[in-house]
């Protein structure tokens, strides 16, 4: 015999509300995703804490010249939209003056450990702010096809 009358009712699945759902995933995203920015931006102030502003480096390991003679450093400058190495009162072009470069003495010969020797420029920093970064790297790129090196000095006194 059957029984008739009520039947059970799943009182979960009857009133379940498709909305909260969706809301409790989303909230549920927007948590994880909160915790993870808030976990890098604060890796990041920990790493920054050690050095507030850049440095120089004290002495270069590598170095293998500690006296350069003035007249051997140069500086780029930029004059008529052009950009010249200039050193003291001779005006050179990376592009198109290399071999006058070595006559003059501008460029170095350098012995490495190895015995093997490379031409390097001795360049010191322009303050003018009138070079670019495209323009050093152009003149680089000139100096670096016809085997020249550059290397950035300071003067001290």
């Amino acid at each position: 015999m059957r029984r008739r009358g009520r039947q059970g009712i799943n009182v979960f699945t009857g009133t379940q509300d498709p909305g909260k759902d969706l809301f409790a995933y989303l909230f549920l995203i927007i948590m994880v995703f909160s915790m993870m920015v808030l976990m890098s931006v604060d890796e990041g102030r920990q790493g920054m804490r050690g050095q507030i502003t850049p440095r120089k480096a004290g002495r270069s390991s590598r170095s293998t010249i500690a006296f350069v003679s003035p007249d051997r450093i140069g500086r780029l400058t930029m004059e008529d939209g052009s950009i010249w190495l200039r050193f003291g009162a001779d005006w050179y072009k990376p592009e198109a003056d290399a071999e006058l470069l070595e006559r003059n003495g501008r460029i170095s010969v350098v012995t490495n450990g190895g015995g093997g020797q490379k031409r390097v420029l001795y360049l010191e920093e322009d303050r003018t702010n009138k070079v670019l970064l495209a323009d050093y790297l152009m003149a680089f790129q000139a100096l670096s096809r016809q085997g020249i090196n550059v290397a950035f000095v300071e003067r001290v006194k």
